[in-house]
């Protein structure tokens, strides 16, 4: 019966370190990098490496276009992130912040599971709360320290097919007024 009980109590005082079953961002910044990360509840971050317009003298890694990589996220790291995002509580916001007179602006679209529900929060050119450009920030500074080795594994990002839409369209090509 001791035992029963000490096995229940310490049972229903383990501390579940976080709530986020899986974390999808994707970002576009103009004139510098287009990537997607996954994080779930292993210590293994995904990333797809879509376009990077400067190489990052400042990061770890220097990541090639086109290329899948994946990483081992420090567990102080992800608790720190997990943990924010927990406090921020993204179920309360709007899923899209745009500022209307901005037509190439960065893009972010933070997408996280938990308790089986999802909620998908995209911000265009600005205007988001700074709770959330936080996160992005803390992704982006977090990305940049992270020792990426190159995978083969084919990677699915659902935030991804939402950056893809919200690509400004290429400009018309210019005519040629010699002819």
């Amino acid at each position: 019966m001791i035992i029963a009980f000490i096995s229940l109590f310490l049972f229903s005082c383990t501390k579940k370190e976080n709530t986020i079953d899986l974390l999808d961002y994707s970002f576009s910044g103009t004139f510098s990098q287009v990537y997607s990360l996954k994080i779930n509840q292993t210590d293994t971050v995904y990333i797809h490496q879509e376009w990077m317009g400067y190489r990052l003298k400042n990061g770890i890694s220097d990541p090639k276009d086109k290329t899948n990589y994946y990483a081992i996220l420090n567990k102080k790291e992800k608790l720190k992130l997990f943990n924010y995002i927990e406090k921020v509580n993204l179920f309360k916001y709007k899923s899209e912040y745009s500022l209307e007179h901005i037509i190439d602006g960065s893009t972010y679209i933070i997408g996280i599971t938990k308790d089986n529900k999802n909620k998908m929060i995209s911000v265009y050119g600005g205007g988001a709360p700074k709770e959330i450009d936080s996160i992005a920030i803390l992704i982006n500074n977090l990305k940049q320290k992270l020792i990426l080795k190159e995978t083969k594994k084919n990677l699915h990002f659902e935030s991804e097919k939402i950056i893809s839409f919200l690509k400004p369209p290429l400009p018309p090509p210019v005519k040629n007024i010699n002819n």
